[in-house]
């Protein structure tokens, strides 16, 4: 109040304090460790081990799932949900096979990586 009966008004201001900001972010997608890309391996070879690695900002990942066939991109879940980050699979002489990994976190976010592509001569 001032000198008399006359009230001034300021401006209403609402204002909150944010809580812990809570974020997900989806793994990074999967790197081929073994076999390398492009990789012709001998015709007695009848298992093969897949390799990969795994990345995640949150270090929250779950599990991987493994698509492998001779189709590219492949469609056959080999496996769909590899605790670790190989996976050993049969396969035949005279094939190229693909694959592809599937990157899941605990939060449901999940990646694909590149296919990736090997034969046995």
């Amino acid at each position: 109040r001032n000198e008399g009966n006359t009230t001034a008004q300021s401006s209403i201001w609402k204002f909150y304090n944010a809580g812990l900001s809570q974020t997900s972010y989806a793994p990074f997608p999967a790197d081929l460790v073994s076999p390398s890309m492009g990789t012709a391996l001998s015709e007695t070879t009848t298992t093969v081990t897949l390799s990969w690695s795994g990345s995640d900002v949150d270090n929250d990942i779950d599990d991987y799932g493994v698509l492998f066939g001779t189709e590219n991109p492949p469609t056959n879940i080999e496996s769909s949900n590899v605790q670790g980050t190989a996976l050993v699979v049969s396969v035949s002489s005279g094939n190229t096979y693909y694959w592809q990994v599937i990157t899941r976190d605990n939060e449901g976010n999940n990646s694909q990586s590149e296919v990736f592509q090997f034969r046995v001569d």
